[in-house]
């Protein structure tokens, strides 16, 4: 299946975050059967960050592609470049921030138990 329609949201000040995120989903959560409840890639522009949320119900995993971030993992605080990769699991907690220069680029692929939705 080749996947033609895709979508772009942009949330201001995700999960309490700066800024704009901008999601370009790369598949609709239907193709995998609500089990992926996103993924997407991710951008985050310099000085803008996806604020810290509790992963109810979901987990997910991030790759970074470009840039660097600030990233907290439930307090702990790391900076990541391009080839890092982070998970946090269900019902813990996370943030993101984009600490460079240039656009943040990731892919996120959060995972949901049946019924549970996307946070933030």
């Amino acid at each position: 299946m080749i996947v033609t329609e895709r979508k772009t949201d942009i949330f201001e000040r995700r999960a309490g975050g700066k800024g704009n995120t901008i999601m370009e989903h790369i598949v609709d959560e239907k193709v995998y059967g609500g089990k992926i409840a996103a993924y997407a890639r991710v951008i985050l522009k310099p000085g803008c960050s996806l604020g810290y949320h509790k992963h109810e119900g979901t987990s997910e995993t991030i790759y970074i592609l470009q840039g660097t971030a600030l990233y907290n993992d439930n307090g702990t605080e790391s900076t990541l470049t391009a080839g890092a990769v982070v998970f946090c699991p269900e019902g813990e907690s996370h943030s993101i921030e984009n600490i460079g220069q240039d656009d943040l680029l990731a892919s996120a692929a959060t995972s949901t138990k049946s019924g549970a939705s996307t946070p933030g």
